[in-house]
């Protein structure tokens, strides 16, 4: 009964609590979980892709059910998603397939039911976004995932996360919302003043790691694919100072605001900052190649073909940004590849 009035009397009023419960939700991921650990994935897929929605549309459409009932049933269908994407290839057919799974989802919408009274629909409207055409709560929830859990990933399952990530931003759902992660993890790789690498300790999953102990070495890998799978989208963001995130997740890092670029900027993607991701690929590179790590020095100079040639292939804003940002750009070393004239290489994405 509390909790029924307390969520009565909240800012946000809500119904009597279900699967939104904290014990059902935790007990959920914990089936999940426990289905990953016996590679049960085309059973977690199915799950996902019929059952949680099924359950979504017919409780809304044919029995009458709030919205707000249904929110447990989108965090754990987002759920499964993100362990599924963490642990499959990002290599593969079918991680590519999880991601087709959720734009043929946002097709499923919007949904709607008649009115009790005599005209109009009602459409299925939540906090996040109209079901199924906003996908609601996907973008929140992978934040989430990626900000909690990120650091105690391996090696392997950050690459595959990241690149999920990184696909559904290629495809522009949520109105570009995914790309926000992008600022997470760009500010942890580039921004943060991070050691190339301190230990050669294997990247293991490891549940009492956290991000401040992350090397670049552990954190550049995710950071490519993002380049690699979403390149375009990131340089159209930073055309048009693309903010449209909490700004715990749009500020810069601290050598980022210290920096001559940092202090043009504002928050969010711009041309300043993503200038300076460029200029931090490069140093990675040179630290890289004077350590002999010759895989980042791979990873680094192939997201610094990428990122000059797409935006020079886009003639894009930030190229007028560097012709008009003063000497002090001009006569940066790391930043000359954008100068007018200078040559594109072919790149090579695989």
């Amino acid at each position: 009964m509390h909790d029924l009035r307390d969520a009565l009397l909240s800012p946000s009023p809500k119904g009597p609590p279900e699967l939104t419960m904290l014990e059902g939700a935790a007990l959920d991921q914990q089936d999940v979980r426990e289905c990953v650990a016996r590679g049960e994935f085309e059973e977690l897929r199915g799950a996902a892709f019929y059952n949680r929605t099924s359950i979504v549309s017919e409780r809304y459409c044919n029995l009458g059910d709030g919205v707000d009932s249904l929110e447990g049933y989108l965090h754990s269908l987002w759920h499964i998603y993100y362990q599924l994407s963490r642990h499959t290839s990002h290599e593969t057919s079918d991680h590519d397939r999880l991601v087709l799974d959720i734009l043929r989802i946002q097709g499923l919408g919007p949904l709607t039911r008649p009115v009790s009274g005599l005209y109009g629909i009602d459409i299925a409207r939540t906090v996040k976004g109209t079901l199924w055409n906003d996908l609601p709560f996907l973008v929140t929830d992978m934040t989430d995932f990626w900000i909690n859990n990120c650091a105690s990933m391996s090696g392997v399952q950050r690459l595959d996360f990241a690149s999920f990530l990184a696909k559904l931003a290629s495809a522009r759902i949520s109105k570009d919302g995914m790309c926000q992660i992008a600022l997470v993890l760009f500010r942890s790789t580039f921004e943060d003043g991070r050691d190339l690498r301190t230990t050669e300790k294997p990247d293991d999953e490891d549940t009492h790691r956290s991000i401040s102990s992350l090397d670049i070495a552990h954190l550049l890998p995710a950071a490519c694919v993002w380049i690699k799978e979403a390149s375009h989208n990131l340089i159209q963001l930073s055309d048009v100072s693309w903010n449209d995130c909490p700004s715990t997740i749009g500020q810069g890092g601290r050598m980022f605001i210290e920096s001559e670029l940092g202090k043009r900027s504002p928050t969010g993607f711009t041309p300043w900052r993503w200038m300076y991701w460029l200029k931090r690929l490069h140093e990675i590179q040179e630290e890289a190649k004077e350590a002999n790590e010759k895989r980042l020095d791979e990873y680094a100079t192939g997201a610094i073909d990428l990122m000059v040639s797409n935006v020079k292939e886009r003639n894009s804003e930030i190229l007028r940004a560097y012709q008009n940002g003063g000497d002090v750009l001009h006569q940066d070393k790391h930043l000359l590849c954008l100068k007018r004239g200078s040559p594109m290489k072919n790149v090579n994405v695989n």
